[in-house]
């Protein structure tokens, strides 16, 4: 029993001599990692370098969305902007030298938008606008301004 005693004895003080020894390496190790990451952030520490990269990176991000929101409202928008021009000059009663009427017709990708028409004459001179709807309007349109609409629809 006495030869137990001693052998737990040694056993014991054997497994605290490990465990002070694990815990020197331990501490050891972590002031070298210390070292080393204070080398890498120059003087700072790198955990705290990371972590405000990480956020800048979020930050980004989120801008970077606030972005492709904005590009895809602008391209809905852009849809309705006027992409298709067509002009028609004539000379509407002869009696001038220049062509100085004229239909224009501006439309969407759509084909929605309106033809504006202005008459010259030598008296006086007059504009009208009328809305189109898929090419077509609901107004009966002169044969300058179906032209126009023509001509803008081919673009």
């Amino acid at each position: 029993m006495e030869n137990f005693n001693y052998l737990f004895f040694v056993i014991s003080v054997f497994s605290i001599i490990i465990a002070i020894i694990s815990l020197y390496y331990t501490i050891k190790t972590k002031k070298r990692y210390e070292r080393i990451a204070l080398k890498l952030g120059n003087g700072q520490n790198i955990a705290d370098i990371l972590s405000k990269y990480i956020s800048q990176v979020n930050e980004l991000s989120k801008k970077d969305d606030m972005i492709v929101e904005y590009c895809n409202k602008l391209s809905e928008e852009e849809k309705k902007s006027i992409k298709k021009i067509g002009i028609v000059k004539y000379n509407l009663y002869n009696t001038t030298k220049n062509d100085l009427s004229f239909s224009l017709a501006l439309l969407n990708n759509k084909n929605d938008g309106i033809v504006i028409n202005s008459l010259y004459g030598i008296d006086n001179s007059n504009v009208y606008c009328k809305i189109i709807n898929d090419g077509k309007s609901k107004n009966k349109l002169s044969s300058e301004e179906i032209e126009a609409i023509k001509i803008a629809m081919e673009k």
